[in-house]
């Protein structure tokens, strides 16, 4: 039943999600049929092919991580601020289970949408490597041995969701801390202030490194591609901890609010 709540109040923005993956399919499909005329005239220059992964990485974050964004404005925090909160926290449950059925439901979608995401995209570029004689994998690094795609879309797959979790865990938490809807607007007011710091911290203290809000997946610069980051395993663990914090320290909010 609560499920069901939980889709009538994010059927809008589901429904947007699933034009949005609409749309990606077409385009891989016009994709695949541009690769093939392009190779059909002759042209097979991998030169730089690597750098591809990079933009595909940054815009899946930003997209996905806003679809969080606005996912966080519906839930616990919505109905605190509305009158189904006196009824709906008086339910025989306790009001954790409500919160992280919330906090799941909204994760179990976000990872399907990356997953088609990147099952439409690993397809286009497995097609482009097979033209390519590289059917499988890709050559990351001139030096290096070369990684097999469905690797490097994992990775990318996890990062992107690492990411979009903890934009939607902070929006979910602002969202439980006003009892308002409107805890998305200081969700994103917390994200600017962020992003101020580092790059006030970055211009005085070079030295002082903090972390960025979207791991580092690959090493690169303008000109060169320098394969996978180090310690992935690490930084995705990392990232779990930082992720889940939001939705426990929502949890504490809720329990001691009066309702």
């Amino acid at each position: 039943m609560y499920l069901l709540k939980q889709w009538r109040e994010s059927r809008i923005i589901s429904t947007l999600a699933a034009l949005a993956l609409i749309l990606l399919l077409l385009l891989v499909l016009k994709g695949s049929v541009a690769i093939d005329t392009f190779h059909s005239h002759g042209n097979n220059d991998n030169q730089g092919f690597a750098f591809i992964f990079v933009p595909i990485f940054y815009v899946e974050a930003a997209l996905v991580a806003f679809w969080g964004w606005l996912a966080g404005g519906i839930g616990a925090g919505k109905n605190l601020g509305e009158d189904s909160g006196s009824f709906l926290f008086t339910r025989p449950r306790r009001r954790a289970w409500f919160l992280w059925s919330d906090w799941g439901y909204a994760m179990a979608q976000i990872a399907a949408i990356i997953l088609l995401m990147n099952i439409m995209i690993g397809f286009l570029i497995a097609h482009a490597l097979v033209l390519m004689h590289s059917p499988g994998v890709v050559q990351l690094t001139t030096q290096g041995q070369p990684v097999p795609l469905t690797f490097i879309m994992f990775t990318i797959s996890v990062g992107v969701l690492l990411f979009a979790g903890l934009i939607y865990g902070l929006s979910y938490f602002s969202t439980i801390l006003i009892k308002r809807t409107s805890g998305v607007m200081l969700a994103a007011g917390i994200l600017v202030a962020y992003l101020i710091l580092l790059g006030i911290l970055h211009h005085y203290y070079p030295a002082f490194h903090t972390p960025g809000l979207i791991m580092n997946v690959f090493n690169f610069d303008q000109h060169s591609m320098y394969g996978l980051s180090g310690n992935l395993a690490y930084n995705f663990a990392a990232r779990t901890v930082a992720m889940l914090a939001f939705p426990a320290a929502a949890q504490l909010i809720l329990d001691h609010s009066e309702i």
